[in-house]
């Protein structure tokens, strides 16, 4: 059997995947895209990309044929800013495509789960559309990477964005538990935010003594906050967000939900700053993008 001919944008790219693709030739092929600060490999991935990749929000055809100087589709560009993003964090084409395609999946009613977002410490205005929950664990590393950009996120958008952070402790690290038990006492003081920077801060050193000098940093009763975590009095919140996490579908920490939709961008400030303007235009239109 004779295979069916190649697409031609694809054709192209495949042709350009070695060579690499110029910034004047790309403006040619794709004149609605800036590529400019794609290096010649990046560009041509960025095409491959473009051409491999269904234009989800706006004109119904492939990336690539969206990007024409004749369509007028505005979700188009931005979705072009989103495919280079992930370009210069040196993804590949195979990777791009897959978390492309997944991140435009997720806004679909049926992929976001019902979570609370009020029961939880809070940062940011109560009233704003996009509640972001993070499942986080005290002695993870990765949390504690992530504990910076979720909080510029909330200061990038202050009337859009509101953090709701949840413990989720994991099995393979002890001091977790108590860790998030101190945590809720500082929250009840007022203190939370500041009580996760010291543990985020110093993980490896989460033990009795540690802890209770966290708390005298804060102006707390470290005998008294240690005493009533061991005593059970945080546990019953501690469960309730990991319950509701698990039956959510979270397996490992941090993971990140925009309004139940779960985050499948890197937690790096651009990419949250993107999910949650789509998100909000997502909440605005009940569903659905903006019109051109």
């Amino acid at each position: 059997m004779v295979p069916p001919p190649m697409p031609p944008l694809l054709l192209i790219a495949a042709l350009l995947a070695q060579a690499g693709l110029s910034e004047e030739r790309a403006r040619q092929i794709l004149p609605r895209a800036d590529l400019h600060a794609l290096t010649d490999q990046q560009r041509a991935q960025f095409l491959e990309v473009a051409g491999d990749t269904f234009g989800y929000a706006g004109c119904n055809d492939t990336l690539a044929r969206c990007l024409a100087a004749n369509v007028t589709d505005k979700h188009a560009p931005r979705m072009a800013e989103l495919v280079k993003a992930l370009l210069l964090e040196g993804l590949s084409t195979s990777a791009t495509i897959e978390m492309v395609e997944r991140y435009y999946a997720s806004f679909a009613k049926e992929k976001r789960q019902k979570l609370l977002d009020q029961d939880c410490a809070q940062l940011g205005e109560a009233k704003a559309p996009v509640a972001v929950v993070e499942y986080s664990d005290y002695q993870c590393p990765h949390c504690a990477a992530a504990a910076k950009p979720l909080r510029e996120l909330v200061r990038a958008l202050p009337a859009k964005v509101r953090l709701c952070f949840k413990y989720f402790p994991l099995p393979g690290h002890p001091r977790a538990p108590i860790a998030s038990a101190c945590a809720e006492y500082a929250r009840q003081q007022g203190k939370f935010w500041e009580m996760g920077d010291l543990m985020f801060a110093h993980q490896e050193e989460l033990g009795d003594s540690e802890l209770k000098s966290f708390a005298r940093q804060l102006g707390l009763d470290g005998d008294a906050m240690l005493r009533q975590a061991y005593a059970g009095r945080f546990d019953a919140v501690i469960e309730r967000h990991k319950r509701e996490g698990v039956a959510a579908g979270v397996q490992a920490t941090p993971t990140v939900f925009f309004n139940g939709r779960q985050s499948t961008l890197p937690l790096k400030l651009e990419f949250l700053v993107f999910s949650a303007q789509d998100e909000d235009e997502w909440q605005r239109n009940r569903g659905g993008w903006d019109k051109d």
